[in-house]
């Protein structure tokens, strides 16, 4: 695997993943063209809450 391929695993995973919840939050919150640079820190936001919910489900907090 070669440096490439490493950049388009990242660049994949930012386009379809983290993203796309960025925008959608944005979206709801009264902004109907969100930047690319919004989406992705609400994107990362979005998944870090989410790991966080599920963390405290499975400690029972």
């Amino acid at each position: 695997m070669d440096d490439d391929d490493d950049w388009f695993l990242i660049k994949f995973l930012v386009e379809n993943v983290i993203k796309p919840p960025g925008r959608w939050v944005l979206e709801q919150i009264g902004d109907p063209r969100p930047t690319e640079i919004a989406s992705l820190v609400t994107g990362l936001a979005f998944w870090a809450f989410v790991v966080v919910l599920v963390f405290a489900l499975v400690l029972g907090w």
